[in-house]
């Protein structure tokens, strides 16, 4: 399997496992996954996030948006399975963040999944759907680096939290439909 290498400085790596999950269907997973649009609270205004999203795993919080426990299907934990595979070690995930892009007009800011009880060893990604760039940038350096993913891709990031911001930019050209599903493991 091709494994592209975006980047690797001291514990901080990420890289992509291309078509890891190409088998995955993209409606069945749309059609699965109850998806909700949120209010979120960002320098004290709130938005509508520019996304859909949902949650499976233990309760979590993040921002303004509050998740109640949610058990993982077996749909989900099957993909997860494999994307657990890929991470180097091998790691144990517990819990998923779902969203859709529903088109190039759809986005997520420059952020980091820092809250304390993610596990930040690893953190993987996996992309269906329509291609979309992902960037990262070095929280003090403020290098960048950009990836296309595309259908199947498994992004994979290990200790990227502390040092590395990353975000999903809007791509008016785009049309169709993205779901990324992010796979994580909460503590406590």
């Amino acid at each position: 399997m091709e494994r592209d290498l975006i980047l690797h400085q001291g514990e901080s790596a990420c890289w992509v496992a291309r078509k890891a999950l190409a088998d995955v269907a993209f409606e069945s997973l749309s059609a699965a996954i109850p998806w909700r649009q949120n209010a979120i609270t960002v320098y004290g205004k709130q938005h509508m996030e520019p996304r859909l999203t949902a949650w499976m795993g233990p309760a979590y919080r993040y921002s303004s948006i509050h998740w109640p426990a949610q058990p993982i299907t077996s749909e989900v934990r099957r993909v997860m399975e494999r994307a657990e595979l890929h991470c180097s070690p091998p790691h144990s995930f517990n819990a998923c963040l779902f969203n859709l892009y529903r088109d190039g007009r759809d986005s997520m800011g420059w952020h980091r999944d820092n809250e304390p009880e993610i596990d930040q060893a690893c953190i993987a990604s996996a992309s269906f759907g329509a291609a979309r760039d992902f960037v990262i940038r070095h929280r003090e350096t403020r290098e960048k680096w950009s990836v296309n993913l595309q259908h199947g891709d498994l992004l994979v990031m290990e200790n990227l939290q502390r040092d590395f911001d990353h975000a999903l930019p809007k791509r008016l050209r785009v049309e169709e439909p993205r779901i990324n599903l992010t796979f994580r493991a909460l503590r406590g």
